[in-house]
């Protein structure tokens, strides 16, 4: 017989299965609450497991059976064969007994558990621990983000709820991804303030900041300089090369390195450099530098000008204390290109191996992590560009460096520093630096307009011109050719063929103006077989690095680069430069050629303009004039074939290239938009628009007016333009006009001398009597010339209406050819026109071409764009006309302040094949 025991384990197994299926029902829960509703459980199976379990017809409660009787083959030793299965009664039975029994291990557990309820498990000990300990640390976190993002955490913290783990980081998340469903209007626009300004540097109040002394003033004159006279000194200046000094107190030039009173070391790495005497610009800005002085330097290229504030700087920075840790540079050099910057670094080096000084170069392009890791060593020099500079100052909330200890600040490439791309940044820069710094500026170039925006940051400073403002060096062969565009490379083909056949080991640089234009020569010059590379600002810095030095190393003999290679950029064997683009200015026509012909070597440069490029030829005739270099005959002509057209009106003068944002181009661009403003709205040039005009209301002159034009309703048929400007009638009747006009004046002069002799005569005299019938006779003869004009005028009038039977009786002409492009397609198109027509009832007609600024239509060519208005009745000519007026003026204005959020939108420069 079997057991009881082991019959309640056998029935127990079909409930035990049956257990399983509430878990079924709470996975349905959950998958609904998840959204996944279509998928429902089928009814049927449930209801088989419910019913049949017990009665074991289901196979799922069969293999539940054999899989109980598996797992306990102990109990099986005693059973036996052939037993017969128990009844219904006895399940009962068993089931009663088998909830006593579980009733009984439930209470025991509980039991158990109310014994051990003061020992703690560890794992949930440590596991409650940990939970806590993160909740603190999100609270923090979410402190310091609300506490940096400048965000108000009352209402965060209204947000949060009080169980937060969740609702914290949902509360980051919601800052980060700046949701603003849950943000206040005000977190909005302090968080969208706060985003915008991350690259801003803080505005430093000086007067507040208590900075430590330093000396400026290093220099003493030797003896025998100390004793030259001032007419000596005036002789010296002249000999080299014609320095022009423009300040008062300026110390005199030397000549020699050990009159500088620099440390010997520098001295030694000075003779092992081969540096054999100072050059005309270090004789004179080292010994002024030296003094204390702002100083700007002007000297042709290839002169020495790094020198020139280099061994000034580190006389600056070894009489100052050295750096501790956190503290910021000494010395700053700033310029305009990485190549220029990473050479300045490298002719540093030499020095500060024996000076036990440290400098770091900063360019974009380069990982910034790298440099921060350099600047946390500490460094008593950067060399930088604008742009890095102040993504160093605001990395890690400004605790990589700072600009506390800076006293010596250099420019170089000034000119190009005060440009429209650069200024912002550097003036950031230099507020932010002690207000007694000592200033240096040096280039090869500076114009008179950068001149006045330079002088701002510096403190009574000498100005120092080496030769000229703006003039290419001696050494350097400059020749110009004027050809046809698609000339130009085959005669490039034949200088490069030249030159490599007379000198294989030379450099040549090739100037292009646009980077594309650059690709597309390399590409032509590859598949000739010439080994060269590009250079422009559209490739990588690891490529524009790795392009230098093959340069440099003679890897690669020629490279084709835009005007960021045209600034000091340094290579010994360049003898050769190859303008394949003319320069657009100037100042970038004497960096180019001052590529080559450097420390007084000899250069050649070749300058390619086409007839096209006549705007340019002027600029490179000045500079072949300046410096004293022939000066072709076809260019001579380009240029005053241009200077006629620009004194005509017919052209205008190119851009000096720079374009400086201190107060004085603020000024001009303001007054240009009002300018422009006034013209789309018809006032006045002299005057502004001031609120009581605005709100006194407009008589019909005034909407009669545009620009400088006045709009006449006229009687009569309108002229025919469609043969030129005036058509063959109007030719002839402004012929007529012409004749009649030219006989009047003749008239009226004999009318004036008439009356001068009466007047001379006395009265009662013959000659009075004279001069009075002269007088009548003139006047009826004026009055008779007048009537026949009018006759003729109304003659042709009348012709043209039978000649054209459709003609109207007013008409009036509205030029729309200077307006932006935008307000001329927006009174041209054919919905507007559609509309104008069925409001007024006038006809509106779009007539003539669209001519640019500056060139005139021909005589018998098609007239400036203009809309033609005609009706029968003045009043919907007058209507018409206002309408079309209030367009323009709509249309002008919304283009200029398009142009005032984008000013720099150009068109594209590359196109997809």
């Amino acid at each position: 017989m079997i057991s009881h025991h082991l019959i309640h384990a056998l029935l127990v197994s079909a409930p035990t299965a049956t257990s399983a299926k509430p878990g079924t029902s709470l996975n349905r829960a959950a998958l609904t609450g998840l959204g996944l509703k279509g998928l429902p459980l089928k009814p049927e199976v449930l209801k088989v497991s419910k019913g049949a379990a017990a009665m074991d017809d289901s196979d799922e409660t069969k293999q539940r059976k054999l899989e109980t009787l598996g797992e306990m083959p102990a109990v099986d030793m005693t059973m036996a064969d052939g037993e017969a299965s128990v009844g219904d009664l006895e399940v009962d039975d068993d089931d009663e007994e088998a909830n006593r029994m579980d009733q009984a291990i439930k209470s025991k557990a509980a039991d158990a558990m109310e014994e051990d309820e003061d020992a703690v498990d560890p794992l949930d000990a440590f596991m409650s621990s940990v939970s806590v300990e993160v909740k603190k640390v999100d609270e923090e976190d979410l402190k310091k983000m609300i506490g940096v993002k400048g965000i108000s955490s009352k209402p965060l913290a209204e947000r949060m709820g009080d169980d937060g783990e969740d609702e914290v980081m949902e509360a980051v998340v919601v800052e980060d991804e700046l949701d603003t469903t849950d943000l206040n209007p005000e977190d909005i626009l302090a968080l969208a303030a706060k985003k915008a300004k991350k690259k801003d540097i803080a505005a430093v109040d000086h007067s507040r900041v208590k900075y430590e002394p330093f000396r400026k003033e290093f220099y003493v004159p030797p003896p025998d300089i100390a004793a030259m006279t001032d007419e000596e000194a005036d002789l010296l200046r002249l000999e080299l090369d014609g320095i022009k000094i423009r300040g008062i107190d300026c110390p005199r030039p030397v000549t020699k390195w050990s009159h500088f009173g620099l440390p010997a070391s520098c001295l030694d790495v000075i003779k092992r450099l081969n540096y054999i005497a100072p050059t005309a610009i270090q004789a004179q800005a080292i010994p002024a530098i030296m003094s204390g002085r702002d100083v700007i330097g002007v000297a042709k290229t290839g002169s020495g000008k790094t020198i020139a504030f280099l061994l000034p700087l580190f006389r600056h920075i070894k009489d100052q204390r050295p750096l501790e840790q956190m503290e910021g540079p000494l010395a700053i050099v700033m310029t305009p290109t990485r190549e220029l910057a990473v050479q300045i670094h490298r002719e540093c080096k030499p020095f500060l191996r024996v000076m036990n000084l440290r400098a770091v170069c900063a360019y974009g392009g380069s990982p910034i992590k790298d440099q921060i890791a350099e600047l946390k060593k500490g460094a008593e020099i950067i060399v930088c560009t604008p742009g890095r500079m102040i993504d160093l100052l605001t990395a890690n909330s400004g605790r990589v460096t700072n600009l506390k200890r800076v006293t010596y600040v250099v420019l170089d490439e000034a000119d190009r520093m005060f440009d429209m791309g650069f200024e912002p940044q550097v003036m950031k820069i230099i507020n932010n630096i002690r207000p007694d710094r000592q200033t240096v500026l040096f280039s090869a170039t500076f114009p008179k307009q950068m001149d006045s925006l330079a002088r701002k940051i510096l403190q009574k400073p000498l100005e120092i011109t080496v030769g000229g403002r703006s003039v290419v060096a001696a050494e350097i062969e400059q020749i110009v050719e004027v050809r046809p565009e698609e000339s130009k490379f085959n005669r490039l083909l034949d200088i490069l063929g030249q030159m490599y056949n007379e000198d294989p080991e030379c450099r040549t640089l090739i100037f292009v103006d646009r980077q594309e234009a650059a690709d597309n020569l390399l590409r032509d010059l590859m598949r000739k077989g010439y080994l060269c590379m590009s250079l422009h600002g559209g490739k990588d810095q690891v490529d524009r690095d790795s392009t230098i030095a093959d340069f440099k190393s003679g890897v690669v003999p020629i490279v084709i680069a835009t005007s960021v290679a045209a600034r000091g950029l340094d290579v010994k064997q360049l003898k050769l430069v190859i303008n394949f683009d003319a320069p657009n200015h100037m100042e970038d026509y004497v960096h180019r050629a001052g590529r080559t012909g450097r420390a007084g070597n000899k250069g050649t440069c070749v300058t390619f303009i086409t007839p096209e490029q006549e705007r340019y030829s002027v600029d490179i005739y000045r500079a072949l004039k300046a410096s004293n270099a022939a000066v072709p005959s076809e260019l001579e002509e380009l240029a005053n074939g241009f200077l006629e057209k620009v004194k005509s009106g017919k052209a205008q003068v190119a851009g000096s290239g720079f374009g400086g944002k201190g107060l004085d181009r603020l000024d001009k661009e303001r007054e240009a938009k009002d300018r422009a403003e006034r013209k789309a709205y018809g006032e006045p040039e002299e005057e502004k628009v001031d609120e009581a005009a605005v709100k006194t209301p407009t008589t019909a002159g005034d909407d009669m007016t545009f620009g400088n034009f006045k709009v006449e309703i006229k009687r009569g048929p309108a002229p025919d333009s469609s043969k030129g400007l005036l058509g063959v009638a109007g030719a002839a009747a402004a012929a007529r006009r012409l004749a009649h006009a030219k006989e009047e004046e003749k008239l009226q002069a004999s009318l004036k001398a008439a009356q001068d002799a009466a007047a001379r005569a006395g009265k009662d005299t013959a000659a009075h009597k004279q001069a009075l019938s002269v007088m009548a006779k003139l006047n009826a003869q004026m009055k008779a010339t007048r009537l026949v004009l009018q006759s003729q005028i109304q003659a042709d009038e009348s012709g043209l209406r039978k000649a054209n039977l459709d003609s109207t009786d007013f008409h009036a002409i509205i030029p729309i050819n200077d307006y932006p492009q935008k307000a001329r397609w927006r009174v041209t198109n054919k919905e507007t026109m559609v509309q104008l027509i069925d409001m007024t009832g006038a006809s509106v007609t779009n007539k003539g071409i669209y001519y640019e600024s500056g060139k005139e239509p021909p005589l018998e060519g098609p007239p400036k764009l203009h809309l033609l208005i005609e009706s029968n009745e003045e009043y919907r000519v007058e209507q018409a006309v206002r309408e079309i007026k209030r367009l323009l003026i709509e249309a002008s204005a919304a283009a200029l302040q398009a142009e005032m959020r984008n000013p720099t939108a150009v068109a594209g420069r590359y196109s997809v094949v």
